[in-house]
């Protein structure tokens, strides 16, 4: 348990400073947005339909990434350097970038006179925050931070009632945020927000955090028990669960987080003098309860019923919104969108209009004194990426892996380091590495070369003098363009760099979704052959991706003499991948899987340690029996979905349950969806049976060459691979508690 003061020293507003005024634009507000990933397209479709604001450009470190955003949205101008925004007129940029660079960019946006409309948090610590404020009032310009969950839905009518006096004074409000994490569940530890213990606070409980700096002003005071952590890698710490209470100017408050769970909660009870209120925010509904004049007894059946009728109307509304939108009838109202598009309108119409911005630097200052006071003295910092020994040359009969840091790629490095073998690892990254990748490249066992696909220089120096190689980078996309870029391409410019280098083998690691597994295939079995699926047109980008990537790798082969071999492994079980595997079915929740298919029939299971036995043997063997081929790596555990999804109800005994459907009746289904789409006039693929009914994997699968020519021997002893493969999810991931 944690008790301590809140930072001291909120500032007075800007104008109570004697501040410049704040810069307005003059006629059409110019604006660019940095960063052109995931939580940016929300930005770009929401200031396309924001009036008095026009978008110029779109920066990215990536090139071609901001190129295809500025084609989608129309902006004039892709650009990869902040200073080039200045010089474009850029009146303020939307900042959607990894939190650890907001305060670098927002300084240097700042200082060229460009505003600036932050995601969040502003900053990672009170002094930085502070720092930010002053330095766009010194400068009379914009600083504004999307704190949209003070914009959700359900919080601002929560927010309007409690103005209203419904519930007469505030007394204190309780936060629950309780949420599933999917990388905690993968084992992809990578992302900001597990760097450092207290990154969780400035990802995920800045959103409730805000709303109680919203409800109560400045916090004065926390204590904050952190109720379980676990280590996912040595001297990386993750908290996963945490208990606070606050003290604030108007109030006090209590939160409960809790990350990685499999249940979904997120709720603020505000109790007043006079009654209170409850916004239930996953389901963007409200409720709440005021004194009466009756006995207990009536009083008790009207907070009820009346509850009931407001969490009845609320859930039509939403389920309203949601019909219009898709049958094209009206706006996308979803608690989300509708959060994300108040918030930066109602900055942009402040902004134009000279009003004070709705959070503005200054409320963003006093959230980051809330999340300093919940984050304590957790470490501020990240464990120091290990210094590694620089790469060197490539030592005798090198093997480079390229993705060696996945879950099937550490077990390739793994074994060929037991093997005594010199490895290479291309990594992207140096922090947050596995301690499979991190100990040997400290003893300088592992040669670690920081690279990535379509990195000239990297790869060359990674592949130079190497003997083989092995390609387990997925290179995956958005769509048909970037997957042919990164995957096909990119793959194939491997293959000829192998070459040029004097590689002798490339070990290429593709999947069967590259070939077509239905019931009305051509052959009663699918053998190792170099044949994809001869309708790709059918199929989706991954599929079609790895398919053409198969071909511009045997076409450099061809003509280069390079030996290539190409394993299709099949659906990959292990430690690392998610409970909730897509091959076992459609789960639409987490715990419900609709099958592909009634789920009866068995599946090209295969266990990732077997998959990363065959890659090493394929890459090692010493003659030639391989090259050239195409390679099943499926085992025959005799397992369906349905049975698996059974196995893990057991295992974890939780509520999860199988659904069959048949395949005719599921693309009736998916049809349906896409005629109300297009009724909405929203553009979609129209639903590809053909690729439904591959899903299924009805065919079953030989995998003769890796058996005869590789001695592969993968586990298919039915307990055994249920052991290894679906009961290891019977035991809590981060079940460490401090």
């Amino acid at each position: 348990m944690v008790t301590a003061d809140a930072p001291s020293g909120s500032p007075e507003p800007p104008a109570a400073r004697q501040h410049p005024p704040l810069h307005r634009p003059s006629g059409t507000t110019k604006v660019a947005v940095v960063g052109a990933g995931y939580i940016a397209d929300f930005h770009l479709e929401i200031l396309e339909a924001t009036a008095g604001v026009e978008l110029v450009a779109v920066c990215d470190v990536n090139q071609a990434r901001a190129e295809a955003a500025a084609r989608r949205f129309g902006a004039a101008h892709a650009v990869t350097d902040l200073s080039e925004l200045a010089g474009l007129g850029v009146d303020v940029a939307h900042l959607a970038v990894p939190p650890d660079l907001h305060v670098p960019l927002t300084r240097a946006l700042l200082e060229s006179g460009v505003g600036v409309f932050a995601e969040k948090p502003i900053a990672l610590g009170t002094d930085d925050a502070r720092e930010l404020a002053e330095l766009a009032a010194a400068k009379g310009l914009a600083l504004g931070v999307n704190h949209n969950n003070v914009f959700h839905p359900s919080f601002t009518r929560m927010v309007r009632r409690i103005e209203s006096g419904e519930i007469g004074r505030v007394e204190h409000v309780q936060v629950t945020l309780s949420v599933p994490l999917r990388q905690l569940d993968a084992g992809d530890y990578s992302h900001w927000m597990f760097r450092a213990p207290r990154n969780i606070v400035f990802e995920q409980a800045v959103h409730p955090l805000s709303q109680l700096e919203h409800l109560l002003g400045p916090v004065k005071s926390a204590t904050v028990d952190q109720l379980q952590t676990t280590e996912l890698h040595p001297g990386q710490t993750f908290i996963k669960r945490w208990s606070a209470s606050f003290n604030a100017e108007r109030g006090t408050a209590e939160l409960y987080m809790a990350f990685g769970e499999p249940f979904t909660r997120s709720t603020i009870q505000v109790l007043g003098s006079d009654g209170s209120l409850e916004a239930d925010l996953f389901h963007d509904q409200l409720s709440g309860e005021q004194k009466t004049l009756w006995l207990d007894f009536w009083n008790s059946y009207l907070a009820g019923a009346k509850r009931a009728k407001q969490t009845r109307q609320d859930a039509r509304q939403v389920l309203k919104n949601w019909s219009m939108f898709t049958l094209g009838l009206g706006a996308r109202k979803d608690a989300f969108f509708v959060g994300m598009k108040e918030s930066i309108q109602a900055f942009h119409r402040a902004l134009r209009a000279g009003e004070t911005l709705p959070n503005d630097a200054w409320a963003a200052l006093r959230v980051t004194e809330w999340a300093d006071a919940l984050a304590g003295d957790t470490s501020a910092e990240p464990p120091p990426v290990p210094e590694f020994p620089e790469p060197g040359e490539a030592r005798t009969d090198e093997v480079v892996v390229l993705g060696g840091t996945g879950f099937i790629g550490r077990r390739v490095v793994t074994r060929l380091l037991a093997k005594g073998e010199h490895v290479t690892c291309i990594t992207r990254r140096f922090h947050s590495l596995p301690p499979e990748i991190v100990e040997p490249a400290l003893d300088g066992r592992l040669r670690l070369v920081k690279a990535s696909l379509g990195d000239e220089a990297g790869m060359a120096r990674a592949l130079q003098g190497a003997r083989r190689c092995i390609h387990l980078a997925t290179g995956n996309g958005d769509d048909w363009e970037t997957v042919k870029k990164v995957m096909v391409d990119g793959s194939a410019r491997v293959a000829e760099q192998c070459a040029e280098a004097g590689v002798e083998r490339l070990v290429y690691v593709s999947s069967i979704a590259a070939l077509y597994t239905g019931p009305d295939g051509a052959a009663s079995s699918i053998a190792d052959s170099w044949d994809t699926d001869a309708q790709l047109d059918k199929r989706p980008i991954y599929a079609r991706g790895k398919a053409e990537a198969e071909k511009a790798l045997k076409a450099v082969a061809d003509r280069t003499g390079l030996k290539l071999v190409v394993t299709r492994p099949g659906v990959v079980l292990g430690e690392g991948t998610p409970m909730q595997h897509s091959g076992l079915g459609l789960w639409v929740r987490d715990n419900h899987c609709v099958g592909w298919g009634l789920g009866d029939n068995a599946l090209p299971l295969v266990l990732a340690d077997d998959v990363a036995d065959a890659l090493v043997a394929a890459a090692l063997l010493e003659s030639d029996a391989v090259d050239g081929q195409a390679l099943n790596l499926c085992a025959n555990p005799g397992i369906s979905g349905h049975e698996a999804v059974i196995e893990l109800q057991k295992a974890t005994g939780r509520r999860i349950a199988f659904h069959p459907r048949g395949l005719l009746t599921s693309q009736l289904m998916e049809v349906g969806k896409w005629l109300v789409k297009r009724a909405g006039r929203r553009r979609a693929p129209f639903p590809s049976y053909r690729d439904l009914k591959s899903r299924a994997l009805i065919t079953p699968f030989q995998s003769d060459l890796a058996r005869e020519e590789l001695g592969w021997t993968p586990v298919e002893d039915r307990e055994e691979f249920l052991d290894k493969a679906i009961r290891i999810y019977g035991r809590r991931p981060g079940a460490s508690e401090d």
